[in-house]
């Protein structure tokens, strides 16, 4: 059985968008404000990087488990009051737009 070089590129096309799907469904809603939110990539959101995120920023302060002024991926995932990254209605300049 001989395959050819275009169904090995397509059969490898095809597996690397599912595997590009799959990481982009497992993100976690922590993970995937950390990465939107994380401007100075430094592990953690501050206050003024939360700013970007109205219900995040209402949330902060009951979010900030240690008091320290910054949100960790770990607290954000283990509170309830996370809030989802991708929500527009959530960004500033959403509700700027209003």
């Amino acid at each position: 059985m001989k395959i050819s070089g275009r169904k090995i590129f397509t059969l490898l096309a095809v597996m690397m968008l599912q595997v590009s799907f799959v990481a982009s469904v497992s993100a976690s809603p922590a993970n995937m404000l950390m990465q939107k939110l994380d401007k100075d990539k430094d592990g953690f959101i501050s206050l003024k990087e939360a700013v970007q995120h109205i219900e995040l920023l209402r949330n902060f302060g009951l979010i900030d488990d240690n008091e320290d002024g910054k949100l960790t991926e770990n607290e954000l995932a283990k509170s309830k009051l996370t809030p989802k990254a991708n929500d527009a209605n959530n960004s500033v300049t959403a509700a700027l737009k209003q």
